[in-house]
């Protein structure tokens, strides 16, 4: 896998849609960096699977040293094929994951760089599916019991329709 610099244009439209859809961190002044992944036709992959895309908090020492707070690399093959829906959609995909750290008081944390703490926002719905198994065991199968619940509760949001 090789890297490369994202143009300028990717990296204002990571602030336009933090500014549309997450004012929290725009407010914060939290700062993202991108970064390109060329993966020869193999997928960007997080966590063992393939990903269009995927963000990391920078460590203190990074930040220290004059980083940005975060990171996105994004497949440059995917990036290229997405429209201009699809890409504002992936980055506000991303920045969703990160949130502003506070107090108990609700006060924001900062780190010794001065700069906000960020944690990260797991997925709200995290599908760990085996085909064959739903094949196998149908109805009763974890697979069919987990979408069965996600169509039920969220499924006109993923599908357009409810069951």
């Amino acid at each position: 896998m090789n890297y490369d610099t994202p143009p300028t244009e990717v990296l204002n439209l990571i602030e336009k849609v933090m500014e549309d859809y997450h004012p929290d961190l725009a407010a914060n002044d939290v700062k993202v960096e991108a970064i390109f992944a060329i993966t020869d036709e193999k997928p960007l992959k997080s966590g063992g699977y393939p990903a269009m895309a995927f963000i990391k908090i920078n460590s203190l020492k990074l930040r220290i040293k004059g980083m940005k707070d975060a990171e996105i690399t994004l497949d440059k093959s995917v990036w290229d094929n997405l429209n201009d829906q699809a890409r504002v959609a992936l980055i506000d995909h991303e920045l969703t994951h990160l949130q502003i750290a506070t107090d108990k008081e609700g006060n924001v944390k900062y780190d010794d760089a001065n700069r906000p703490k960020l944690k990260m926002r797991r997925h709200d719905y995290q599908m760990g599916w085996f085909r064959e198994v739903a094949l196998r065991h149908g109805e009763y199968s974890p697979e069919r019991v987990q979408a069965q619940i996600l169509m039920k509760e969220d499924g006109d949001t993923f599908f357009g329709q409810k069951i």
